[in-house]
């Protein structure tokens, strides 16, 4: 008796995961759920590229999410969140120099957010400035940052440099 029919699928769900998502191809199925990412592939405008650089950043990849978020920046160099998140991922992979630059450009665009000074204080720390770590440790306290875990952030990136 013969098999019968396998179902077929669209042509874009008959490919596997690897040929969806090659190495260097931002990852459309969100962690193997099934869920596609409600982005347009390839993104298109500041916030499309914004939305797949966080999802890059959530699943570990913090190169994918830089790319993104520099494609955002591109776009909307004005977006503080923008350049928070770019921030956030060069320090993720520690390019400190660059994660300050980003940091900074945050806080001139909007100077009362707490983490941006938090972060910005870790990057300092990890290339040896002290003073200006301690001067961000200080503002991001002063906008609610929790002392005790920006300190244990803070100690423990100085014990790294060592």
């Amino acid at each position: 008796m013969p098999s019968p029919p396998s179902p077929q699928l669209p042509q874009n769900e008959a490919r596997n995961d690897a040929q969806n998502n090659g190495p260097d191809e931002p990852l459309n199925d969100i962690a193997g759920s099934g869920d596609q990412a409600e982005i347009g592939f390839p993104p298109k405008t500041a916030d499309e590229f914004f939305q797949r650089g966080l999802k890059s950043a959530q699943l570990g990849f913090p190169d994918r999410a830089a790319t993104d978020f520099e494609e955002a920046a591109w776009l909307e160099p004005d977006n503080p969140e923008v350049q928070f998140n770019l921030g956030t991922a060069y320090l993720s992979m520690g390019d400190f120099e660059q994660a300050i630059n980003n940091f900074t450009r945050a806080i001139d665009l909007n100077p009362g957010v707490s983490d941006a000074h938090g972060n910005r204080a870790v990057a300092h720390a990890a290339i040896g400035e002290d003073e200006k770590s301690e001067r961000d440790v200080a503002e991001a306290i002063r906008l609610g940052a929790p002392p005790d875990g920006l300190a244990a952030i803070i100690d423990y990136v100085k014990d790294k440099r060592k």
